[in-house]
């Protein structure tokens, strides 16, 4: 019958645990706080898979800290942003898509640049040159070398010069002020491959921007989709950029991106829908330009790219989408600034204003005399004039956008470079300076610091000129060789930008990397997966019944070991998926109910066969230390029905005056009061592995040494008995300042210690663990004696005796108490020894000698003794009543006969 019983549980626990583990971690996939735990081990499983492979083209052009220092405070005049354009033309980029919104009208600015370096180097050479033809025709006059009537024809052509240059300079004053925003869009017309942003709206932008709106759905649409199921959207608008950068870039591409509910972001939407049209992600839209703009085809969890044109082939691509249509990402491992290739926004600008700083280093070497002595203007206004063709030019390509004026511009400059190279190899930087040196040493001496100023001064703005080229050279190839053919997305990454996200790898990620990840997932085509629920669900029924089918019949040991193995074979297994196929299973549920599973059943066993030392446990935890407990658990047979003779020791408690108190107080404060109060003696008890019997109202009746024989069971009780006073201390401070007892609470204690009967007493049904005999009784007798000697915690000389040293206190009478014949010797413990101060000991020795003239009947003595005793320590009880007792025997003196024992006639 037994065994019918013992197999009926273990079928039961066969079909119910796994059933009811299996479905409830499959119902949990449906939960979206579920699905956060989910992602997080998601995280975990990306954290192992190999560093992503990053596409070489792509480059995070950074508005970086530098960028800031150098350029001046973010938002820049968006002039900068056209000029660093310009270059990115130069050098051949690829595509250049703005992480960047401008939305607003900017305000028109100062080039700066133009005014401190090209305007004002066009005024000096101007009025230089004009300056030294005035001292020119002065000094032909003075030295007679020209006729009056001459020098006036010479006045009129330097007038009519002068009108002319004027008119120049005015022209030129033009160019200072900066329509920010038309050179911008002008600049990205000029690129040709510039893709701007686009932000979806779930709610209403007015119709005060319909007119971009309509921009928007002429050029920014993608026409090129086939939707076999509609693209999820909860878009109903859009923010589109100012019409002079909507109408001269490329192409735009939304930015919006889908952060799951735990802040992380992990996927992205690439296509979204608004009126009937589709509309691209940033980092999408630029890719398919470059693919040869393919058909799309959207499907309920796959995007396919159909026959792009990628790397001299011809391929297709299909993403995969998740529930919600999102891509997942495939973040690199690193943090932003070492991931994918970056370069500083500022290497642009920098390149940029050194080609105007050349030219006004070409002005300045213009005015120099050293062109009159023979060699004559001709390769320097070459320079010249190269540079401003090639500048006219550029304003000419930036106004037009056609590829015509766009590649003449360029050629420009290549011919302004070869005109440049030319110059410097003539050797004029060493041909003019040896030439002055000859002449300064032919000529007057007097002459010789004009030669040496005119020498100084064009060495210095040559060799100006020549380190400008040597930079530009560089710096050139060094950002052809970046930059060529290259992917660029240009975002603010400096100090103080907010764009931060957070992506599963770190806390904090500059969400410009966001679109270089969507474009490196896609081109690599190393895409993540996400498994269908459906899957997660029913491996976690089928693990659950599988793994309680497997450890069945195994024992416990061996259960948990296999269950542990099971679930590190399900997390590894979904991992090795992960890792080889971008597959992630929702693996959670099928992890938490396989090894629940196992557990329950193994932990249903234990409990069943454990039963009754859980029964144990629960039994006398309420009195019983938690030491002792573990020895009872391990050998339940000590508690059997019935008891034994132990030597151990009893204790007894009692408050004084606590039925007084409880007239005073309300039942809810008398019980509140007692809790607080037992609660802690009982504690102190139990530290102390002493076992609590009972508890009668206030009192507790406790012993030391059973159930569990310990030799220290003396020392013990006495220790506890002075931590409950301290603790009482401590208690009373408490109940008088919060008002919870009208008077403290002073407990009696009673020690003895001795041969008592300890055990189980009662019946199968109902048992007390309990002691008994007359050594019990005693210990009750002490705790009541305690009144006739003023006293707290009354021994007998065995507990103090079988305590040890540790123990000190004093020595009181032999008494005879109600109900027990043979006399006692009486100790009061006081505390124990190491913690015993100087005062205390000097009471001591004092109360000894005091006691001494006592027993040796010398009342007046002692009487005397012991009222110094009670001036000095005037609260002390035992004192007094010896005092008292003195007095009486000094006017009743004992009877000769009588054998030094008193009989204490009140319990």
């Amino acid at each position: 019958m037994k065994k019918m019983r013992t197999l009926s549980r273990t079928s039961k626990r066969l079909l119910l645990i796994p059933a009811i583990t299996g479905l409830l971690f499959a119902a949990l996939n449906a939960f979206p706080g579920w699905r956060m735990l989910e992602n997080r081990l998601y995280d975990q499983f990306l954290k192992l898979k190999p560093e992503v492979v990053e596409h070489p083209s792509i480059v995070l052009l950074d508005i970086d800290e530098e960028s800031i220092v150098k350029g001046g405070n973010w938002p820049w005049p968006r002039g900068l942003v056209a000029r660093g354009m310009e270059v990115l033309a130069e050098i051949g980029a690829e595509y250049v898509v703005f992480d960047i919104e401008y939305l607003e009208q900017s305000p028109m600015s100062v080039d700066k640049s133009f005014l401190d370096n090209n305007l004002k180097n066009e005024f000096n050479t101007t009025f230089g040159g004009l300056g030294s033809d005035i001292n020119e025709l002065f000094r032909a006059l003075t030295g007679r070398q020209i006729s009056l009537d001459q020098s006036l024809l010479y006045a009129d052509d330097l007038v009519s010069d002068l009108n002319n240059k004027g008119q120049a300079l005015y022209g030129l004053t033009q160019r200072v002020a900066v329509e920010n925003d038309n050179y911008l869009g002008q600049a990205m017309r000029l690129f040709g491959k510039s893709f701007v942003t686009l932000n979806m709206n779930t709610g209403s932008t007015g119709s005060a921007l319909a007119d971009r709106k309509e921009i928007a759905r002429n050029r920014f649409a993608y026409p090129l989709i086939q939707d076999r199921v509609k693209a999820p959207s909860e878009s109903t608008d859009f923010l589109v950029p100012i019409p002079e950068v909507s109408l001269q870039a490329n192409n735009a591409g939304f930015t919006n991106v889908s952060i799951d509910a735990d802040g992380v972001r992990r996927r992205i939407r690439l296509v979204d829908w608004l009126d009937d049209k589709y509309y691209l992600q940033l980092g999408l839209a630029p890719l398919l330009h470059w693919m040869g703009r393919p058909e799309l085809i959207l499907d309920k969890y796959s995007l396919s790219i159909v026959d792009a044109q990628w790397e001299g082939q011809r391929l297709s691509i299909k993403i995969p989408l998740d529930r919600q249509g999102l891509m997942l990402i495939n973040w690199p491992k690193k943090n932003y600034a070492d991931s994918f290739r970056h370069v500083s926004f500022y290497r642009l600008l920098e390149y940029r204003d050194m080609e105007d700083s050349l030219l006004a280093n070409l002005r300045n070497l213009r005015t120099s005399q050293v062109w009159l002595l023979g060699i004559g203007y001709r390769a320097i206004d070459d320079c010249i004039t190269a540079f401003t063709t090639m500048d006219a030019l550029r304003l000419q390509a930036l106004g037009s956008g056609s590829e015509a004026d766009r590649s003449a511009w360029l050629a420009a400059k290549e011919s302004f470079r070869q005109t440049m190279k030319t110059f410097l190899d003539i050797g004029y930087g060493e041909m003019i300076p040896a030439g002055l040196n000859a002449a300064r040493d032919a000529d007057d001496p007097a002459l010789a610091p004009r030669y040496d100023e005119l020498r100084d001064q064009f060495s210095q703005l040559y060799n100006g000129i020549k380190e400008s080229m040597d930079f530009l050279d560089t710096r050139r190839e060094l950002l052809r060789e970046q930059l060529a053919g290259s992917f660029n997305i240009i975002g603010w990454t400096g100090t103080a930008t907010t764009d931060i996200g957070v992506n599963p790898f770190f806390e904090e990620y500059i969400n410009v990397g966001t679109h270089a990840a969507v474009v490196n997932t896609i081109v690599q085509q190393d895409f993540l997966r996400e498994g269908p629920l459906w899957i997660s669900s029913l491996l976690s029924v089928l693990l659950a019944f599988g793994i309680v089918l497997l450890i069945n019949h195994l024992k416990t040991g061996q259960q948990i070991a296999v269950g542990l193995a099971a679930t590190a074979s399900v997390l590894v297994v979904a991992y090795l998926i992960f890792h080889f196929s971008g597959l992630y299973l929702a693996v959670l549920s099928p992890l938490l109910t396989t090894f629940i599973s196992f557990l329950g059943f193994t932990l249903i066993g234990f409990l069943i066969s454990e039963r009754e030392k859980s029964f144990l446990r629960k039994a006398f935890s309420t009195y019983l230390s938690g030491d002792i407990i573990n020895e009872l658990v391990a050998d339940p047979q000590m508690l059997k029905l019935g008891g034994q003779k132990k030597y151990i020791t009893a204790m007894f408690t009692d408050v004084r005056g606590f039925s007084t108190i409880s007239e005073a107080l309300d039942a809810e404060k008398l019980v509140a009061l007692l809790n607080i109060y037992l609660s802690g003696m009982s504690d102190t008890i139990l530290n102390l592995q002493g076992t609590i019997d009972k508890y009668e109202g206030d009192a507790i009746i406790a012993f030391f040494g059973a159930p569990l024989t310990d030799e220290q069971h003396a020392l013990k009780a006495c220790t506890a008995a002075i931590r409950m006073k301290q603790l009482e201390k401590t208690m009373n401070e408490q109940f008088i300042r919060d008002q919870q007892s009208p008077t403290p609470l002073l407990t009696r204690i009673g020690l003895n210690t001795g041969d008592m009967v300890v055990g189980n007493m009662g019946t199968e049904k109902k048992m007390n663990y309990t002691i008994m005999g007359n050594a019990v009784n005693l210990a009750a007798r002490l705790e009541g004696v305690n009144k006739q000697y003023g006293s707290w915690i009354l021994a007998t000389d065995e507990t103090i005796n079988t305590a040890g040293p540790s123990i000190i206190g004093r020595k009181f009478d032999r008494v005879r108490v109600v109900g027990i014949n043979t006399p006692v010797q009486l100790w009061e413990i006081i505390g124990l020894r190491e913690e015993a101060g100087t005062e205390t000991m000097a009471m001591l020795e004092a109360f000894s000698a005091a006691h001494e003239l006592f027993e040796a009947r010398d009342y007046a003595s002692a009487e005397k003794a012991f009222g110094e005793l009670t001036v000095r320590w005037p609260e002390d009880g035992p004192s007094a009543a010896y005092r008292k007792r003195s007095q009486n025997f000094i006017q009743k003196a004992p009877s000769d006969t009588w054998d030094g024992v008193f009989n204490l006639t009140e319990k």
